[in-house]
């Protein structure tokens, strides 16, 4: 079971401010799919988020400004017992032997995040080539022009029509294009009324699924 804390929580827990927290999050180092909830009473699930700064956090910035940065899955929950007591003492270790190794592993996420975003990128232009995605501005924009020029041939063929069937019954050809422009200036804004509200209706975005190749082999 995933367990969710406060962000003030989740702060005592790595050793850092909240505002630290608040900042992670809006950087994007810590993700949406690592919050329970939304808005001011969203709480963090803390493994996803600490899997999340492994990844994103600058090896310089974790030896630097955030030395004190504790991320290791082993650290306990607020309120919980201790890991290791005087009755229970840690194994005995040595900094160095776990620094480099520390280092290393976040050199090689860092590799592999890298990896990820290339495929990533070469999936979207691929979809794009294929036109699984596209601007919806420019679409919606494009779209507006296709009506708007249909309208204006519907509207320029009038004067064609209205000869006609003056010829054909006899009658003023100016009265027949008169009537038939004020009939049509009603067909149209009503077509628009109905256009809105569907538009209106549509979504901004449909989500696309695009599936990315995971990056093989062991990240040197």
């Amino acid at each position: 079971m995933e367990i969710a804390v406060s962000k003030g929580e989740f702060a005592a827990m790595i050793g850092v401010s909240p505002g630290r927290i608040s900042q992670y999050l809006s950087e994007g180092k810590i993700s949406t799919s690592a919050l329970s909830g939304s808005g001011r009473n969203a709480k963090i699930i803390v493994d996803r988020a600490k899997q999340d700064l492994r990844i994103t956090l600058d090896v310089s910035q974790r030896l630097g400004n955030g030395i004190d940065t504790r991320l290791d899955d082993e650290r306990p929950l607020p309120g919980s017992a201790p890991l290791f007591s005087q009755h229970n003492p840690p194994p005995p270790s040595s900094q160095d032997d776990h620094m480099p190794r520390g280092i290393d592993y976040q050199i090689k996420q860092q590799k592999l995040e890298q990896a990820r975003r290339a495929n990533r990128n070469a999936a979207i232009e691929d979809a794009q080539a294929r036109g699984q995605l596209t601007n919806t501005d420019e679409m919606r924009n494009g779209m507006a022009r296709v009506a708007s020029a249909m309208m204006e041939i519907f509207e320029g063929g009038l004067t064609d029509m209205s000869m006609a069937i003056a010829a054909e019954w006899k009658l003023p050809q100016r009265d027949v294009k008169h009537l038939m422009r004020r009939e049509f200036r009603k067909v149209r804004e009503t077509a628009e009324k109905q256009m809105t509200l569907k538009a209106i209706a549509l979504p901004d975005v449909v989500q696309t699924v695009l599936e990315a190749e995971e990056p093989e082999g062991d990240i040197q």
